[in-house]
């Protein structure tokens, strides 16, 4: 459970972290390949892993090819509403998307850490064996 915690923790902030350089990036006006992948890398991942990590999904292979789905669901559907209210401003939608997703993941860090507190305290770490024989619990 310990090892789960740590990776959404270090999965968030990874994912934080790419939402802040989309953000800069697109506010600041920065045009280049490297701003295209870092929009890309945030619409297939950042939405759907923020929302789909509150399941606790066991697998984390499932956990990925869900939040890309739910990515890529959230973009389509964003996408769309730009489309029929004749308001295409990608950049700003984008930028919408970013503002709404940080709190999410943010959110995941501060839980991942005070659940690895709580499970720390509950469950402290089994003394040696004082024979120094570590077949003396098998018996």
């Amino acid at each position: 459970m310990g090892e789960q915690l740590r990776i959404r923790r270090i999965t968030a902030y990874c994912l934080l972290s790419v939402c802040a350089v989309t953000l800069v990036m697109i506010v600041a006006g920065f045009a280049s390949p490297v701003r295209t992948i870092a929009v890309l890398l945030f619409v297939g991942a950042a939405p759907g892993w923020a929302l789909i990590s509150y399941l606790n999904v066991r697998h984390l292979s499932v956990t990925w090819i869900s939040a890309v789905g739910l990515s890529l669901s959230v973009g389509i559907l964003l996408a769309q509403c730009l489309v029929l209210t004749r308001t295409w401003h990608p950049a700003a939608a984008v930028v919408a998307l970013v503002c709404a997703t940080m709190p999410v993941l943010a959110h995941h860090v501060v839980r991942s850490k005070q659940a690895e507190r709580l499970l720390a305290r509950r469950d402290p770490p089994e003394p040696a064996d004082p024979a120094g024989d570590p077949t003396a619990g098998a018996r």
